[in-house]
């Protein structure tokens, strides 16, 4: 053969270190679970071959086989994530506006309630004035 066979433990273990290399992102528990899912069926892919010598792989085709399919599954959360972005980035735009446009309501709502205390002021000092007179021409 022209490649040398190599073990299928010496396979596990670099499919173990890619896999952790990738699964940083992902939760600790997520990760578990893709883990042992993964290396289950990468053990199954990497295994000699069986009794049927047509659909024998070589080591280099099924590695090569589950690069792709770890290109294919990294892609998919790709697009997931770039998905999730979007709405995210949509949502803190409303949301900025809706905010933004609270914001200068509650302000006017001060500027007009500030207005109104103001003149319940005043007019409170007039009456007070206007009962203290009272009181001194009935005294009278």
């Amino acid at each position: 053969p022209r490649f040398a066979m190599v073990a299928p433990s010496t396979m596990r273990a670099g499919a173990l270190a890619a896999l952790l290399a990738i699964g940083g992102a992902l939760g600790m528990e997520q990760h578990a679970s893709r883990q042992r899912t993964l290396e289950a069926e990468w053990s199954r892919d990497l295994q000699a071959p069986q009794a049927q010598p047509k659909a024998y792989k070589s080591p280099v085709q099924r590695v090569r086989k589950l690069l792709q399919k770890m290109k294919a599954e990294l892609d998919a959360e790709a697009d997931k994530e770039s998905e999730m972005y979007d709405k995210m980035v949509c949502w803190c735009e409303t949301n900025e506006k809706e905010k933004t446009k609270a914001i200068a309501d509650a302000d006017a709502k001060d500027a007009e309630l500030s207005a109104e205390i103001e003149a319940r002021s005043a007019r409170f000092g007039k009456l007070s004035a206007s009962i203290a007179k009272t009181k001194e021409e009935i005294a009278a």
